[in-house]
């Protein structure tokens, strides 16, 4: 029996390097000691690497039958008992209080063996546990603290003990490449780009021939040794944190000395207090997460500007001259309204008619328009059918970021046909011609020799939501099906063609066309992000917002222009101050009768989600406590889903995000023990029902039970803001609180993000039904203020009406204290100061 036992140990004099440096900030060079895939063996032994401070080992172990223990392999065939090199490790610890020791460990034996060895050695006291999701921590706490001994695993273990990590979910491996100034496209060899540790290997490669070797590893006569090291740090914003070498020599004491004496810039890219996944940055060929650090070398002048699709950044761009200390930066995202950058919106409901502002009409040769039951008015193509649109370079197509999104369902594939096509152009020139279409019934994405194909089979008769997404700064072509990245790939050259842009059919190929059905097809001049890919593939985005109803409707009546106008003379006098005849659209006895309202809960038969989560039964009793976190989750997740997509959620996807990585089987088990429990929670309502139709999941509601979110919705819904009881209505609603409070997953996110845009909207309109200038309505201006502060705490139009009402309350003070506090989160959040002073706030 053999076991593959990968060990680096990295030994660090905290002293040596800045103590306050985090773990992941810091470099440590290892000792290929067994001389695993090596070009050259190491000849010192584990003590005398000791002894030359060096930073760390990689060992191989192997189980030796016969004394039924795990030996440690030298990197010339022999072997020692890994045991005493454990043992000798332990001692040169208690003699070096400020070391720190990093394992890297490959096996495939139990991991109890490995435990014995551990215990056995004396080292487990000195063993770190690191905590998923939390920061590194210092060096200095490290040695504090005595946990000085941080062990990875190089394979996943089931049942591992907490004490070791698995690589891969923590660190990142680049390509290897001997050139200087080596080419990253945002892809690694091994792990997850939004890993924080770097393994960087690339000093091990063959010797050159005609050079000798004193000369190459001299750091004065190669800059190769230092710029290498230094550019992988910079393209991948990582520190890189373990330096492999086969052999140690003492050159690599000047490289360190090198790297260690940069100063760097680290900091965030956030949106929502979470990083983000996934960030380049414009000028360079940098791919980062959303947290970074990069090396600013001497008289070096740095420039940040942040670019990931679907967000846009305060500050935008922030430019560091020849720093001469460590900086730190943090950017913020905010994400672009779906609109930014459309060019063109199909929605197939009055012909190839652009529902965008552009006026981008098609002109469709032998297409039909049909309702369908679940999309309603779609495009239908059969063959050579097609729709012409403008030109690439007016749809700002050529040379330029891109995202295609449409609905298509196939009606049947043709064996003779390999392609069905989707958008296309005629040429067939490499760069020059354009086809997103199936191919071998898979999502396929082309510039003519420079393609991707996706992954997912799409079924016939079955309706998908696809996208195809181009980034020109990274060259990334993206594929998502249903909302969901199918395949990205990148490094590919942009689209350079100049000619028109076909549906339906790609002329490169005579066989090329589409034989099915299009819906809401959209053109945008942009890289959207993944949230917004995922909105659109669930219906939560209305594009219709875009549309001018003269467009929409191209033959109006002049009763309909009559009708236009007095709406627009009703608007104008609607923002008439009061003083110039506007009158009052809300009664003093609503608002009285509103501010007297204690609750607007039945005593019985309700749910609660605005504010704390609150469950009563048929009988008056709270029964919250029933529900366990994931059995909450569950009934967030199914109910939320049904209210904004009417299918509701499939049981592949609710699976997916509740048990991600668990087997078919394990999955489906806990599911249905998990559905059953919270069955039997909502039988104590009159009557609120899971129900599975169709392999979806939705939540169904008695008329008896009360929901303040599924009420909201309702309201909004019926789009009643003509009518100012409606304000009076949202608000009993809403004044309860966040929604969703306390709940932070992704997959809610979008909910949670349109309900509050809707408070912010729909509570400043109500702030403007009220009289501003009156003392009477000041208090209710406050709490309207403050509600739409919890859904956007830097609202400045909120801070305006509350700093006003304040003051006109004689509350000077506090209105100072509010602005103060303001300011300071918003320079937290941005990275600069809040422009508005407190007398610009009560003049707007």
């Amino acid at each position: 029996m053999i076991i593959a036992f990968v060990l680096a140990s990295t030994v660090v004099k905290a002293a040596e390097d800045v103590v306050f440096k985090h773990y992941d900030e810091s470099i440590f060079v290892i000792s290929n000691f067994s001389g695993t895939d090596a070009t050259v063996k190491e000849n010192k032994s584990v003590q005398q690497l000791l002894d030359v401070n060096i930073g760390g080992f990689r060992f191989y172990l192997e189980w030796e039958r016969q004394q039924s223990q795990l030996m440690l392999r030298n990197a010339y065939g022999g072997s020692t008992p890994f045991v005493d090199q454990l043992i000798t490790i332990r001692k040169h610890l208690e003699e070096k209080p400020d070391k720190i020791l990093t394992l890297f460990l490959d096996f495939n034996v139990n991991t109890n063996e490995l435990t014995k060895v551990i215990e056995e050695s004396g080292i487990l006291p000195y063993l770190y546990v690191h905590e998923s999701g939390n920061d590194w921590p210092t060096l200095k706490n490290m040695v504090e603290t005595g946990k000085r001994v941080v062990i990875f695993m190089m394979q996943e273990h089931r049942n591992s003990p907490d004490w070791i990590h698995y690589v891969w979910d923590y660190a990142v491996e680049p390509y290897f490449s001997i050139l200087e100034a080596p080419d990253f496209i945002g892809e690694f060899l091994k792990g997850d780009p939004r890993n924080n540790l770097l393994i960087y290997n690339d000093y091990n490669f063959p010797k050159r021939a005609g050079r000798p070797e004193e000369s190459f590893f001299n750091t004065t006569q190669n800059p190769y040794l230092i710029e290498h090291v230094k550019n992988v740090w910079k393209s991948t914003g990582k520190t890189p944190n373990f330096i492999m070498l086969d052999r140690y020599q003492n050159w690599i004491i000047q490289v360190l000395y090198q790297l260690r004496s940069f100063q760097t810039i680290k900091g965030t890219v956030t949106f929502n207090a979470q990083t983000l996944s996934y960030v380049s940055w414009d000028g360079t060929n940098s791919l980062t997460s959303g947290k970074y650090c990069f090396p600013v070398g001497p008289g070096e002048t740095v420039t940040l500007t942040p670019k990931s699709p679907g967000y846009q950044f305060k500050p935008e761009t922030v430019v560091f001259e020849e720093p001469v200390q460590n900086k730190e930066q943090h950017f913020v995202a905010s994400p672009l309204e779906i609109t930014e950058g459309l060019e063109a919106y199909y929605s197939f409901e009055n012909g190839a008619m652009d529902y965008s502002i552009n006026g981008f009409d098609g002109k469709d040769i032998g297409v039909n328009y049909q309702d369908d039951a679940q999309r309603g008015m779609v495009a239908v193509f059969s063959k050579e059918s097609h729709i012409v649109l403008p030109k690439a370079e007016d749809l700002k197509l050529r040379d330029h970021d891109f995202t295609i999104a449409a609905w298509v369902k196939v009606r049947s594939y043709n064996v003779e046909n390999r392609d069905i096509s989707i958008i296309g152009t005629k040429g067939s020139s490499y760069q020059q011609s354009i086809h997103l279409v199936l191919r071998n019934q898979k999502p396929y994405f082309g510039f003519y020799a420079n393609d991707m194909e996706g992954k997912t089979t799409l079924e016939p008769g079955k309706w998908y939501h696809l996208v195809w997404r181009y980034n020109k700064l990274t060259g990334e072509q993206s594929i998502f099906v249903d909302g969901k990245l199918d395949r990205r790939s990148l490094g590919h050259p942009s689209y350079k063609g100049r000619e028109n842009i076909y549906v339906g059919i790609a002329g490169y190929n005579a066989s090329t066309f589409m034989n099915g059905e299009i819906d809401d097809l959209v053109i945008w001049s942009r890289t959207l992000g993944e949230e917004e890919i995922w909105s659109l593939s669930k219906d939560l985005v209305d594009l219709a917002q875009s549309r001018s109803i003269f467009l929409r409707y191209p033959v109006l009546s002049k009763v309909g222009f009559i009708v236009v106008a007095l709406l627009v003379l009703l608007l104008i006098y609607l923002k008439l101050p009061a003083g110039m005849g506007r009158r009052r659209y809300l009664s003093s006895e609503k608002l009285k009768e509103l501010e007297n309202t204690a609750s607007d809960y039945p005593e019985t038969n309700y749910i609660q989600l605005f504010g704390d989560f609150q469950v009563v039964d048929k009988e008056g009793k709270d029964i919250t406590g029933q529900f366990t976190p994931k059995i909450k989750q569950l009934f967030l997740l199914i109910l939320v889903y049904g209210q904004h997509h009417r299918k509701g959620i499939s049981t592949k996807e609710l699976s997916q995000i509740l048990w991600p990585g668990l087997s078919y089987q394990n999955s489906k088990n806990s599911r249905g023990v998990t559905i059953r429990k919270l069955r039997i929670i909502l039988e104590q309502l009159d009557t609120v029902e899971v129900v599975f139709n169709v392999d979806c999941w939705t939540i169904r509601f008695g008329k008896t039970v009360y929901c303040d979110y599924v009420e909201a919705l309702r309201l909004l819904n019926e789009n009643k803001e003509h009518n100012p009881e409606f304000f009076l209505n949202f608000y009993r609603i809403i004044r309860g609180g966040e929604v969703f409070k306390d709940e932070s997953h992704d997959w809610l996110d979008d909910f949670k993000g349109y309900m509050g845009n809707n408070i912010v909207d729909n509570l400043l309109k109500f702030i403007h039904l009220l009289d501003l200038d009156s003392e009477k309505d000041q208090e209710l201006i406050l709490k309207l203020a403050d509600r739409i502060l919890v859904a956007d705490p830097i609202n400045d139009q909120a801070l305006s009406f509350k700093l006003r009402a304040l003051v006109l309350q004689n509350n000077m003070n506090t209105a100072k204290y509010t602005y103060e506090k303001f300011a300071s989160l918003y320079e937290e959040l941005y990275g600069e100061k809040l422009d508005l002073t407190f007398d610009d706030l009560l003049r707007s």
